[in-house]
């Protein structure tokens, strides 16, 4: 699967972060995600994905590319994902707080941490984004079968 992976930090500093209220992994706290849809480039799946979930449209720019594989505990694998980093400055519109799927907020990195159930390539991938250049990183995860 293919997908963009947002990184979006409004004027405050706050960062975007999603709660999927829905399976898979229904309670964990994310990052905007999207698949890219055919003939689409990276920024327009950016910002179509970014304005459908969230209602807001930003200044985006391509960061690399994370390969991320999810297994269960069984060493079963459950998914296997390439994202492409999209970072987002200027954030601009209404944000949609809810949707069917999850549920939007703007959230200082600390409150983010306190968070019980997140996905665990998120250290990563802000690491990777802070870093100055173009990357690419691969790692693998393992989440309770319960969770997927």
């Amino acid at each position: 699967k293919l997908s963009v992976l947002l990184d979006i930090v409004n004027d405050e500093g706050l960062v975007l972060y999603q709660e999927r209220i829905k399976q898979p992994y229904y309670g964990y706290w994310g990052r905007p995600t999207g698949k890219i849809s055919w003939g689409e480039t990276t920024i327009e799946a950016a910002k179509r994905e970014l304005y459908e979930e969230t209602g807001l449209e930003a200044d985006l720019t391509v960061e690399g590319i994370y390969h991320k594989l999810d297994y269960d505990n069984d060493g079963k694998l459950l998914e296997d994902k390439y994202f492409i980093l999209v970072s987002g400055k200027n954030p601009r519109g209404k944000l949609i707080d809810k949707t069917d799927g999850q549920r939007n907020v703007w959230m200082s990195e600390e409150d983010f941490a306190k968070k019980e159930r997140s996905f665990g390539n998120l250290d990563d991938i802000k690491h990777l984004i802070d870093s100055d250049g173009h990357f690419f990183a691969e790692k693998k995860y393992t989440y309770p079968s319960e969770d997927y």
